[in-house]
C-alpha cells in the first residue's frame, strides 16, 4: 500500500511504498523477539548509501554456577566449546559476565528494507540458532527470565 509522503515512524523513516530505514544517523532502531523462551534482539544500522546491516544477537541461557551444579555446568562448556567450532563463518560468540553464552551476526542489507525482508533475514538466523539451543538445553543451560536487555 503506497504511502502519500515519506513518514517518520520513531525510530523508523518509512518510504512511500512503506519500506525502512533508520530515521537518525548515529542510532540503530531494533526490536525483540522471543525464540524458544530465549530473547532475540536486532538492530538496523545505516552504512554508506543504500547499504545498511542488520545486527542480531540471543542468548543460548545461562550456564549453571559450580556451586550449585559442578557436573553439568562441566557438561555445559564442554557443550559450548564443542558449539563454538561449529558455528557458520560469519558468526560470533561470546561468554557475557553473568555467564550468558550469546551468538551474534551481521547481516548487510539494502535500506530502505521492506518488512518482509526485514522478517526474513530474522527468520533465517531463529531457524539456524535452533540446532544450537538444542545443544545446549540437552547440556543443562537454563532459561533467563526475559526481563531487560543486557549489553
Amino acid at each position: 500500500m503506497p504511502f502519500k509522503d515519506p513518514f517518520i515512524l520513531w525510530p523508523f523513516a518509512v518510504d512511500a511504498e512503506g519500506r525502512l530505514s533508520p530515521a537518525h544517523r548515529g542510532i540503530s532502531p531494533g526490536f525483540s523477539v522471543q525464540w524458544r523462551g530465549r530473547v532475540v534482539h536486532a538492530r538496523l544500522g545505516q552504512s554508506n548509501g543504500h547499504d545498511g546491516h542488520l545486527h542480531m544477537e540471543a542468548s543460548l541461557g545461562r550456564m549453571p554456577s559450580s556451586a550449585s551444579d559442578p557436573v553439568t555446568r562441566a557438561a555445559c562448556f564442554t557443550m559450548l566449546r564443542g558449539l563454538l567450532s561449529a558455528l557458520p563463518h560469519d558468526w560470533a560468540a561470546r561468554l557475557l559476565p553473568d555467564h550468558q553464552p550469546r551468538l551474534e551476526v551481521e547481516a548487510t542489507v539494502t535500506l530502505p528494507i521492506t518488512v518482509r525482508n526485514l522478517v526474513a533475514e530474522l527468520t533465517v538466523f531463529l531457524l539456524t540458532l535452533s540446532p544450537y539451543m538444542d545443544l545446549m538445553d540437552r547440556a543443562g543451560v537454563g532459561l533467563v527470565p526475559a526481563l531487560a536487555r543486557h549489553q
